[in-house]
């Protein structure tokens, strides 16, 4: 290594040590080389966990999702044109009131509501599964085509990607993330990334605070439209989840008209029942998870689970314009579930995203109880 780049990047992480932080380019930069390997992995590893020490930047936030949309798009350089906009969806995880993996079986109830939605995530690095754990167990053969999932949004309504995928090995942000299991900065500025054209997205964080950072980010990267929430538990106090909550209320940023609005939603807004958090806690594996969300889906567990749901598929429609309020998007993601719509769209996602079709449906049912 140059000795010279070796100590330029070694002062960025002596000064986030010291407590300060990084300014939009130099977090671009930093992130690049860290994306594309050009430093050492000790050093990789020090300027990310020093940065996970230092609050939250939008600045840096920005400078780190600009770097992620640079090796993106070199790795990925289509993007998905519909003539109308899509939804992108993800929760960061970090959050400390874990469920099933909410955004994943959100992202297939809105897409059978008409919204296309792009769905990107990867397995749990802070909790017992991720996005791609759930879209895996389901049967969505995760080493898939990029433009299959592409094409999807556009053929079904719905895809999945993974940075981690076997197609992407070639993708610094897989190498990176397939490496972490901690909190980083990157969990909050990788979700802001542009992974299909998308500039309308619901990102879920783990502490209020950052819903209000996150949507300001993601206004200067130039979204058009965005949901930032950020759920509680009336009975626990100092626990939040990275959705819209059914056991207590909601802080959200909702960016529109290029402006941060700051609002609290109950589950009562949605016309639900406030449920308690031993109603939605997560299941102790992946495989459990992945059953909680399918028959969810599948409209197999009124209550709680479904509701939970429901609101978070409903704030997607809501985002979109596809329902007029919360209770009216609400009212259509129910319909979905209760008519088969819902567990028709997961069957069409892994009978197009599976590999083999009958061995994927095979994982599905199993995961259906039937």
């Amino acid at each position: 290594m140059d000795e010279q780049a070796l100590r330029a990047f070694g002062a960025y992480i002596i000064r986030l040590q010291s407590g300060g932080n990084l300014t939009r380019e130099e977090a671009h930069e930093a992130y690049g080389q860290i994306f594309q390997n050009r430093q050492p992995e000790l050093q990789q590893g020090a300027l990310v966990a020093a940065h996970a020490c230092v609050p939250p930047d939008v600045e840096a936030l920005v400078g780190i999702t600009q770097a992620h949309n640079d090796e993106w798009s070199r790795c990925i350089p289509a993007t998905i044109d519909l003539g109308r906009p899509h939804l992108g969806i993800v929760g960061v995880g970090m959050d400390s009131l874990k469920s099933f993996n909410v955004s994943s079986a959100a992202a297939v109830v809105a897409s059978a509501c008409g919204v296309p939605v792009h769905k990107v995530g990867a397995p749990g690095m802070t909790g017992p599964s991720g996005s791609a754990d759930a879209f895996a167990l389901w049967g969505v053969d995760l080493a898939c085509p990029i433009d299959v999932a592409y094409k999807g949004v556009a053929q079904i309504g719905l895809g999945f990607t993974t940075p981690v995928s076997p197609a992407l090995r070639h993708m610094g942000i897989g190498r990176v993330l397939g490496q972490m299991r901690c909190k980083t900065m990157i969990h909050l500025a990788g979700p802001m990334g542009f992974h299909s054209g998308e500039r309308h997205k619901i990102i879920g964080v783990p502490a209020p605070p950052m819903t209000g950072l996150v949507a300001e980010a993601m206004r200067r990267l130039g979204y058009a439209a965005a949901l930032v929430p950020c759920g509680t538990a009336s009975e626990a106090p100092g626990r939040f989840m990275d959705e819209f909550s059914n056991v207590g209320p909601t802080h959200a940023a909702w960016l529109r008209g290029g402006e941060v609005e700051h609002l609290v939603v109950t589950p009562a807004d949605f016309g639900v029942d406030e449920a308690k958090v031993a109603d939605i806690a997560a299941g102790e594996d992946r495989a459990a998870n992945a059953r909680m969300g399918a028959r969810a889906i599948a409209g197999l567990t009124p209550g709680p689970h479904e509701d939970l749901l429901v609101i978070n598929a409903a704030a997607c429609l809501v985002l979109m314009g596809a329902a007029s309020d919360w209770r009216d998007g609400a009212r259509q993601a129910r319909q979905a579930i209760t008519t088969g719509r819902a567990r028709s769209q997961l069957e069409a996602v892994v009978a197009r995203q599976g590999g083999d079709p009958e061995a994927a449906m095979g994982r599905l049912r199993s995961h259906l109880g039937k």
